[in-house]
This record gives C-alpha cells, structure tokens and sequence, in this order.
C-alpha cells in the first residue's frame, strides 16, 4: 500500500493507492476515490492502457457532486443509475452513489485486492475482488451486489472504463445492433437511429465506426450496443499491436455503451465502453422500456469479468473463457 498525490493547483491530496503487480502487468486501485481501478499498465511496453485526464485529478468526492465536471478518469463503476434522477422517493446522485465513495479495501497477498462499500442512499453493500493473475496478462474482478433496504430497487448497473486512444487505435465490439442516444446525438446527428455495429450511414457515407479518428476530427460518439450473443469488447493499439478487452457475462449485462469523444466533448480523446445492465441512462425511461433490472430485498447479484492484454494483434474477434483474445479482421 502506497500514497497517491493528486495535484489540483495549489491543493495536494494524498490518497490511499493499493498496487497489483505481475511481470505483465502493474494496477492501480484508489479506494478512497470510489474504488477505481485508477491504472492499468502493460509492462513489457510501457504501455498505460486507461485514460487519465490531463485537467482533472483523482480526489475524494462528495456524494453529490458532479460527475462530468469531476471525472478522472481510470475504471469506474456506475449504480444504480447515470443521470441524476428521484426514485422511489430516493434521490439519487450523478451517476450514482459508487463512485463517490470511500470504499474499504484488503490486500490479500501480493495479487489479490477485496474491496466493499455500502451506498448510503439504497442502502446496497457492494464488493468487488480484483485479481490479478500470477505471470499472466489476465485481470478478473469478482462484482457481488447484495440488497440490504427492506424493498425491491429497480436499477441500472455499468461499468465505465475509460481507454486511451489515438488515430491508431481501433475499436471493436461482437455482431450487434446500435441504438443511437437520441437525446446526445453527437456527430452521428444524420445517422440512422438504430443500424448494425459497425457502419453507420451519413448521407452519401459509411462511416466505419471501429477506425477510432484523429482528435483534430471532434468527433463524439454516443450509442448502446444491443443484441449481442456474446459479451465482450475492447480497443487495440495497431501501432504497437496490442489489444485490450473485457469479457463479460451478456446474461448480467445486456447491452454495451460506447461514449467517445475525439475532440469532440471539452477537448478530450477517450473511448469508455461500457457494459451495463440496460439503457438508455434515463432512470424513467429504463424502467417504461421494460430494461431494468431489479434485486429484491436480501438477494445478490454477482459476476465476473475478465481485462486481458495481448500482443501481436491488429483487431479483436471475441475473447475466449480462459482470456485468450481472438484476432479479428484486418479492415
């Protein structure tokens, strides 16, 4: 266990930082800054696979504060909902209760993180184990949502890792169906409101959305993936031939997000994809379509999910059960 300092002007916060280390990989987590997974870096090529903002530095929040005008960076987790909303006569914060808080942690061995935290609104413990496994490129996170209010809660649940990415970068997601946001239409405006990952058509155009643009192009993209039969997505660098992917549980979470500026939002170049539980991130209209998911008063809701890292590939086809990333096409 170490201490972070996080530099905001003339103000220095220190924060708890706890590190899992291999000879492949060396991760950052900060409990006290929402339990976020603040630093995934690829050892053999210096590579640091998460972004961090340039402006805005970890630090410990309140639990209303906002999101947007605070965000870090790094791997976070979203729950029980994106937009600020009232539900169930709760009142629910920007992007929820997560991330905001100061999540107890326990270093189990050299490899093994277990961290807790209990929302102080829906009153929900969650837990996460973040393993790190021994001379492999493999992360496993072990999530467990358990209710402990007296009544059942509709809810959206998201993971929210944020990626580097420059015009070398590609993106890539299973055989799926795009469902734009509508209400954040982004420079997809003039593209249909629901087509096939991954052409979109503007106008005369078809813009293939898995080459990641140069930021000078302010670029933002903003839609859910939906329809999927298998869970798992990821970015790779084909400069230095080196993909990064999740592999999730399309049972848990059912759709994928992708929110990408290239310029395009504050002057920023990131691409955050995003497993999740349902869309679209208003609360009301997650719970009309029919999309939320809800856990009863004293169940729990737990699943894994796996970061792999390879080398010598140009694209992602999917990711098999033991983290071995399957190369995609050479578009």
């Amino acid at each position: 266990m170490d201490a972070f300092s996080a530099h905001s002007g003339s103000c220095i916060q220190k924060l708890q930082m706890m590190i899992l280390e291999n000879r492949s990989l060396r991760v950052v987590v900060l409990p006290e800054a929402g339990g976020k997974i603040w630093q995934i870096t690829y050892k053999p090529l210096q590579a640091d696979l998460l972004w961090q903002s340039p402006a805005v530095p970890p630090a410990v929040h309140s639990l209303h504060t906002s999101y947007d005008d605070n965000w870090s960076g790094g791997w976070d987790e979203l729950f029980p909902n994106d937009e600020a909303c009232s539900l169930m006569g709760l009142n629910l914060p920007d992007h929820g209760e997560l991330w905001t808080g100061k999540w107890h942690s326990m270093q189990c061995g050299t490899n093994a993180l277990k961290l807790q935290f209990v929302t102080p609104i829906t009153q929900f413990i969650a837990e996460k184990e973040i393993t790190l496994q021994d001379e492999s490129h493999l992360l496993k996170v072990r999530y467990k949502l358990t209710n402990m209010s007296s009544q059942s809660l509709p809810f959206l649940w998201k993971l929210h890792p944020a990626f580097a990415v420059t015009a070398a970068h590609r993106i890539d997601f299973p055989p799926m169906k795009v469902v734009r946001e509508i209400d954040f239409p982004g420079t997809l405006e003039n593209a249909p409101p629901v087509f096939s990952w991954p052409y979109a058509s503007l106008g005369d155009h078809l813009l293939d959305l898995r080459q990641v643009p140069d930021a000078s192009s302010q670029a933002l993209h903003f839609f859910y993936g939906t329809e999927y039969a298998n869970g798992w997505c990821g970015v790779t660098d084909r400069e230095k031939k080196l993909a990064a992917a999740l592999r999730f549980d399309p049972k848990v979470f059912s759709s994928c997000w992708l929110f990408a500026t290239h310029g395009g939002w504050r002057g920023l170049n990131v691409a955050v994809l995003e497993p999740a539980t349902g869309y679209p991130f208003q609360m009301q209209k997650l719970i009309a379509n029919g999309q939320a998911r809800t856990l009863p008063a004293g169940q729990s809701l737990e699943t894994e999910v796996t970061f792999s890292v390879q080398q010598g590939l140009h694209s992602i086809g999917g990711i098999n059960a033991d983290g071995t990333i399957i190369p995609g096409d050479e578009a």
